[in-house]
């Protein structure tokens, strides 16, 4: 089982910040007025949490593997308001390796559907620079669509999918709050026929 902390991980510094500046953060994007109460220690991070997720108000976590881990293995944004769900995997390294991006489904309002994946690849540990990225578009009636940005020459890939995927593994159930096993999941069944 993961350990999950209502505290935000700035990649850009590789630090994971305080619950007073991460509820300041949920403050401004839901227009709330929880900071100060968590400033005097009235309220936690996670009870700020708990009462955004049934509005549907955006808030965030992180998912660590062990007690004391410095860098968390995944940072969750959730806005269920607007059926979105962002998941940004880090690498050891403290870096965002990989996104996945879900919204509203079709199919079910109990749903959420992964729409874009992210893909950032570094030719060392020791850089912030990517030589790569790719960026994975779905749909739920089968499509794929992704663009390679190539950093080193300068170049970019585009490729539309010829054919019909099978997209019932984008499917996410929209995560009771504290139960997000399912949503930082890393392996998926991705509907991609190409090697990155």
């Amino acid at each position: 089982m993961k350990i999950i902390k209502y505290i935000n991980y700035w990649t850009e510094d590789k630090k994971i910040k305080s619950e007073k500046a991460t509820v300041g953060k949920w403050d401004i994007w839901n227009k709330t007025k929880y900071k100060s109460k968590v400033e005097k220690g009235e309220l936690t991070s996670e009870q700020v949490a708990r009462d955004n997720h049934p509005k549907g108000f955006a808030y965030e976590f992180c998912a660590f593997e062990r007690e004391g881990d410095e860098i968390p293995f995944a940072l969750v944004n959730l806005v269920l308001r607007s059926n979105h769900a962002g998941v940004d995997f880090i690498d050891p390294a403290g870096r965002n390796y990989l996104s996945y991006l879900f919204g509203e489904s079709k199919r079910s309002p109990e749903e959420l559907f992964l729409r874009e994946v992210w893909y950032y690849n570094f030719p060392t540990e020791n850089t912030e620079e990517e030589d790569y990225r790719m960026h994975f578009v779905f749909d739920e009636e089968g499509n794929v669509n992704y663009r390679k940005y190539d950093e080193v020459n300068k170049k970019t890939l585009d490729y539309e999918s010829n054919r019909q995927f099978n997209m019932t593994g984008l499917y996410e159930p929209i995560p009771t709050f504290g139960d997000y096993e399912s949503l930082i999941r890393l392996e998926r069944d991705l509907p991609i026929d190409v090697m990155i």
